[in-house]
């Protein structure tokens, strides 16, 4: 485990992938937005935004690393997946909370420095739970 709490992103990685593999997260995520439509409109938006708030493509992302990278990067990818849902769930609960008082705009930065704080905490509190990153070395 490195000293480092800030993760890294290789933009060389994007063309490594199948048009094949987009296709697929596109279609989960297509669908998984459909799904969150039609439940919206049978039971009002707020549990159709609920839905909505379900990381789409996280499913065939989640297919697409075990088959390529094993089944121990698919857990630890959906680790990181949860503290992000946890920290949107932050988000969420600071905007609704501020909205009508503040206004949008002083309403989102503020969920967003939220949202910022609660995921890099999680990720601090996540590496030293689990005595590594949340990524294979």
């Amino acid at each position: 485990m490195s000293g480092d709490l800030i993760p890294k992103a290789d933009p060389k990685e994007i063309g490594g992938h199948k048009p094949s593999e987009y296709l697929l997260r596109f279609a989960f995520g297509a669908g998984i937005s459909v799904a969150a439509g039609l439940i919206g409109m049978k039971f009002g938006p707020v549990v159709g935004g609920i839905f909505l708030g379900f990381p789409a493509i996280l499913p065939a992302s989640l297919t697409l690393i075990e088959k390529k990278d094993g089944r121990q990067q698919a857990a630890i990818d959906s680790e990181g997946a949860i503290l992000g849902a946890i920290a949107m769930v932050a988000f969420a609960f600071a905007v609704a909370l501020s909205v009508t008082s503040w206004g949008v705009v002083t309403a989102l930065v503020v969920a967003l420095v939220g949202w910022l704080v609660v995921a890099t905490g999680l990720y601090a509190v996540a590496v030293g739970v689990l005595g590594r990153e949340p990524a294979p070395p």
